[in-house]
């Protein structure tokens, strides 16, 4: 990939450029997020009218900081959903079963940035571009706000901060994690807008390591805000592969530690975005061959009984159809962060440094959740492996495996220059290229 080699132009960590501070440009985003976090929030997922409401005045007034952040978390977690189905996708963890063509470059690899689907839809129809940059935009623009507040005006601030930038924080994550590159734009000093250029995935993910330090020092007495955050740097710095880092952050995490996205089934924007791709109902997409009988607690699926080979059902295109049951209901709940993956961590950080005790003690829990016999390994390319095979278990169709697909570089499956079921040829592209919605209107790219 081609990368600009400016400065990022994070608007936490820089000044706007001269000649960049365009108003027209505030007042639509501006509407924008704070529209998207009205929508997300509990009680006011169904107004129709929110496109009246004066961004401004609205977040003028410290009394709204509560709404804002509801607005921010749910703008998130509709996100962070909307992932997680894609990379299913993208990855082998699911296969298109439909018969609709723009969703078919993510299933086929063969995504471009002129695809319209996952850069310009919203998060229930499996946009992640936009969503996800429109919840990291409005987590960006609350901490400039609550900057600006005192605590007297806003109960509880240090706990709003904290929240904020931790949800900012993980959406910059799941970019880093599944774009081949990215820009973060947002606001300056006053509201003004700050353009940035294309940066490179590891760039963002220290973009994320920023915010998750500022929802450390902010911390607010909220210990699990204080956890997720440290987990969410733990998972950031192991994709940049500071292991010793990410090793002592991830053993701070105590057992039992979860932290959860909530979903509901009172609408799309709130409903389980792999529950909708893959239920006993409706099947959109198919659970991928390499995760059908694993035989693993961790990894629920089922065959959807027909006439098809093996008296199972064929989808309209001729897959097998298999469905996930890890979430039974739109309103089942999907894990963001918890001690399994910290445990995780510290294996792959303690195989990486040839520390192989802590590696295999860890390996041996993952085994016997999973139902496994014990392993029986004993070099570090072993340990290694052994570990890749238990993420993908572990974070069956939850966000993490798109990251490792690209970070561990995983056998492509089906392989690229296999038939498509749809017609055409599987490709190799894995990562999300930087879209043309954001080259055609970022004037600093």
């Amino acid at each position: 990939m081609t990368l600009n080699p400016r400065p990022h132009g994070d608007p936490m960590t820089r000044a706007p450029h001269a000649g960049r501070r365009r108003a027209a440009w505030r007042a639509p985003l501006v509407a924008l997020a704070l529209l998207s976090q009205l929508a997300a929030c509990g009680g006011l997922l169904d107004v129709q009218t929110s496109n009246r409401i004066e961004a401004d005045p609205f977040e003028a007034d410290p009394q709204n900081a509560q709404t804002l952040l509801n607005g921010v978390v749910g703008d998130f977690e509709c996100a962070a959903g909307a992932y997680a189905a894609l990379g299913g996708l993208i990855g082998d963890e699911l296969q298109d079963a439909t018969q609709t063509a723009d969703r078919f470059p993510y299933d086929q690899r063969t995504a471009t940035a002129a695809d319209r689907r996952y850069q310009a839809n919203n998060c229930d129809a499996l946009g992640v571009y936009t969503p996800l940059n429109k919840a990291r935009a409005g987590a960006d623009n609350l901490l400039r706000l609550l900057g600006g507040w005192t605590d007297a005006q806003v109960p509880n601030r240090a706990r709003m901060i904290a929240t904020a930038s931790a949800i900012s924080g993980y959406a910059l994550v799941f970019i880093g994690e599944g774009f081949c590159s990215a820009t973060i734009s947002g606001f300056g000093a006053g509201g003004a807008p700050v353009y940035g250029g294309e940066i490179t995935p590891a760039a963002v993910l220290d973009s994320a390591i920023a915010r998750f330090n500022a929802a450390l020092a902010a911390n607010g007495g909220d210990s699990a805000i204080a956890r997720l955050a440290r987990l969410g740097r733990a998972r950031a710095e192991l994709d940049l592969g500071r292991y010793d880092q990410a090793r002592a952050d991830a053993a701070t995490i105590p057992a039992g530690f979860a932290y959860t996205l909530t979903t509901s089934g009172s609408s799309t924007l709130r409903q389980n975005k792999v529950w909708n791709e893959s239920n006993a109902t409706s099947q959109s997409a198919t659970v991928g061959p390499l995760y059908r009988r694993l035989g693993d607690p961790r990894v629920p699926v089922d065959s959807v009984a027909g006439s098809g080979p093996g008296g199972i059902k064929l989808s309209v295109t001729g897959l097998q159809l298999w469905v996930q049951k890890k979430y039974a209901s739109p309103s089942s709940p999907m894990l963001l962060a918890g001690y399994p993956e910290a445990r995780l961590i510290i294996a792959e950080a303690a195989a990486r440094a040839n520390d192989l005790a802590p590696a295999q003690a860890v390996i041996a829990e993952e085994r016997t959740r999973g139902g496994q016999p014990a392993f029986t390994g004993t070099t570090q390319a072993q340990a290694l492996a052994e570990i890749v095979d238990q993420r993908r278990r572990e974070f069956f169709l939850d966000g993490h495996h798109l990251g490792d697909y690209i970070r561990f570089a995983l056998p492509l499956s089906p392989a690229a220059g296999t038939a498509y079921h749809a017609g055409g040829n599987y490709g190799t592209q894995r990562c999300l290229p930087l879209p043309d919605i954001e080259r055609k209107n970022n004037p600093d790219i």
